[in-house]
């Protein structure tokens, strides 16, 4: 999935703290002016030690602070409308239409271009030609102009350029198994058999949502301060979730074109149902590239597991309940997965441990902190994967409170060096804080073999042995225990006092004590990899943005390096945003229904 980037992201502040204060950094910076619930806690955040290994991240499961769970959740707390206002469609799905999203006194227009499968240039890729859908995200009631402006631009992709006020162009194929099996059922009178779509979860895929400046789209700088979607990657997921919303309106017309007395999809099938998605290695290159953001909403997450970790015995008598009918419904979604995983747990076996977490629940002992005893006889008896779903819970049975976490959280990505800085302190950052990358042996087999680089004919970011490509090739990866290593070796003998006059001595190094500077004192914002190794596996990275920090559910992966997943799986449908229940995620099978596998 391509993501445009926002510079406007979470909370966080430069220069070094200590670690006491930093387990109330984050929720003191996103309280700032709010009246929040959350009270600080004595409990300490976990170490980066033990969550920014490529493996921990991996694991690491949705929450309310994913970013498609955060828009469901709050699109159903503010009633937002959404209306389609245009379809002009003929009976193959060739046409326009147009959806309208009211949130308050605000206004967007979600304008959709539609065309029947075009096998001969349709592609996943960006550089394809033709797609199924093309969307665009207009702030306001789209004009006529804006409207024509966006179908004349949008099919141009890179040549293009948006409208005036777009916030998002977005692009989308059908599953043409699963749309044609839907619609081949609803011409005939009936439902489709959701047992057989269980097993690819989608109708319509996404393949790109660009915003933040791409393609003429509006920086998200220049939000106002008081704009609905001034929430990191809400113009986004917004947009995913109309095209999810398209998917089922366009199956229902292709079926009752081809029968007036056609079935239209049921709503429980509707809410099962996501929206595909793909992604691959620029994520790994991506969570490189903004570690003040990686940062900020890591230490979001880990603020308020620890919250949730430090609940006293009477909190924990009343949420019990509630966690104990999460981790009954989590066991069945596991168990009802059908999704084969290369690089990650099997789900049986996460289901298999996950009940035994049911058990250990009616178990705990009396203490003052009886989350931190559940987890403890957790470590000793379920695996990893497990125990992570069971943190997501934790964090769930806080409910509402957490869920403005996101609002208004505001840092800068900018790095800028302070030469005032003595040498002896950047060499102790660089000892205390980069350890796990002075302890990466370089010299051994395979530790550098790998280079990343753009493909000449995708466009995509590739990753492959250094003999085979043009010893001209641009790296693209941050070579990090590289940079940190000769950076050890030259503070080692250096005879400068000052960080300003060790960068005049070696100004090519400058950008990465920016780095380092901007980011001392802070935990999670680089994953302890070195991804120029063979044994690297990227898509442990690319995991932990699609189901951590985006909230996508069953990332299946393949060769290490591609997942596929859905977007908005169990979400409710814009009928039903009024009604919905918080608990709409980790759906299980309607009653009857059995995936195939």
């Amino acid at each position: 999935m391509q993501i445009g980037r926002h510079s406007r992201i979470l909370c966080g502040r430069r220069g070094r703290t200590s670690t006491d204060r930093y387990q109330r950094l984050h929720i003191e910076d996103a309280r700032e002016g709010r009246n929040m619930t959350l009270t600080n806690t004595q409990i300490s955040l976990r170490a980066a030690t033990e969550v920014m290994t490529p493996e921990a991240l991996a694991r690491l499961q949705p929450t309310r602070l994913s970013f498609t769970r955060a828009l469901v959740n709050r699109m159903a707390r503010e009633a937002w409308r959404i209306d389609r206002t245009e379809w002009a469609m003929d009976e193959h799905g060739n046409g326009r239409a147009q959806y309208r999203v009211r949130i308050g006194t605000h206004t967007f227009s979600f304008v959709i271009i539609s065309n029947e499968p075009t096998m001969e240039a349709r592609s996943p890729r960006i550089i394809g030609g033709a797609w199924d859908m093309l969307g665009a995200l207009i702030d306001g009631d789209a004009t006529d102009e804006q409207v024509e402006a966006t179908r004349r631009e949008i099919g141009k992709l890179y040549a293009g350029r948006a409208a005036p006020d777009t916030l998002v162009w977005c692009r989308a194929n059908r599953s043409l198994r699963a749309f044609d099996l839907a619609v081949d059922a609803l011409a005939e009178g009936r439902q489709p058999d959701l047992g057989t779509l269980a097993t690819i979860g989608y109708l319509f895929r996404n393949t790109g949502l660009d915003a933040n400046g791409t393609f003429g789209t509006r920086s998200f700088l220049a939000y106002p301060d008081d704009h609905p979607l001034r929430t990191p990657y809400f113009p986004q997921m917004l947009c995913a979730y109309l095209a999810r919303e398209f998917s089922f309106d366009l199956a229902d017309h292709i079926a009752a074109a081809r029968n007036p007395d056609a079935s239209r999809l049921a709503p429980e099938l509707k809410a099962y149902l996501g929206l595909g998605n793909g992604s691959g290695l620029g994520l790994v290159l991506w969570v490189h590239n903004h570690p003040h953001l990686l940062e900020a909403w890591l230490g979001l997450r880990e603020q308020a597991l620890a919250q949730a970790r430090s609940l006293d015995p009477e909190q924990f008598t009343a949420l019990r309940p509630r966690l104990a009918a999460l981790l009954e419904r989590t066991v069945t979604y596991f168990e009802q997965d059908c999704m084969v995983y290369e690089q990650f747990a099997d789900s049986r076996s996460v289901a298999t441990d996950l009940r035994r977490a049911r058990a250990e629940l009616d178990a705990v002992p009396d203490t003052d902190r009886p989350v931190e005893a559940y987890r403890s006889r957790l470590a000793e008896s379920v695996c990893a994967a497990a125990q992570e779903s069971v943190n997501s819970l934790l964090i769930e049975c806080l409910g509402e409170q957490i869920d403005t976490l996101l609002d208004g959280a505001i840092a800068s990505e900018l790095a800028a060096a302070d030469p005032g800085w003595p040498v002896a302190e950047l060499a102790a950052v660089l000892r205390d804080e980069y350890a796990w990358a002075l302890a990466i042996d370089l010299a051994a087999p395979g530790a550098l073999n790998q280079v990343w680089y753009k493909s000449r004919d995708a466009e995509e970011p590739r990753r492959g042995p250094v003999d085979e490509v043009p010893p001209q090739t641009v790296d693209l990866a941050l070579a990090l225990p590289v940079l940190l290593q000769r950076l050890n070796a030259l503070l080692a003998t250096t005879t400068a006092v000052t960080v300003g006059e060790f960068v005049a001595e070696h100004p090519d190094l400058r950008w990465i004590i920016e780095r380092m500077q901007s980011l001392a004192g802070r935990r999670y914002h680089t994953p302890h990899a070195n991804v120029h190794d063979d044994a690297f596996v990227p898509a442990h990275l690319i995991r932990l943005m699609n189901v951590a920090i985006y909230g996508i559910d069953k990332t299946r992966d393949h060769l290490g390096r591609n997942l596929r997943g859905l977007m908005f799986h169990g979400a409710p449908t814009r009928e039903h945003l009024a009604d919905a229940d918080s608990d709409w995620f980790w759906p299980v099978l309607p009653p009857g229904t059995e995936a195939a596998r």
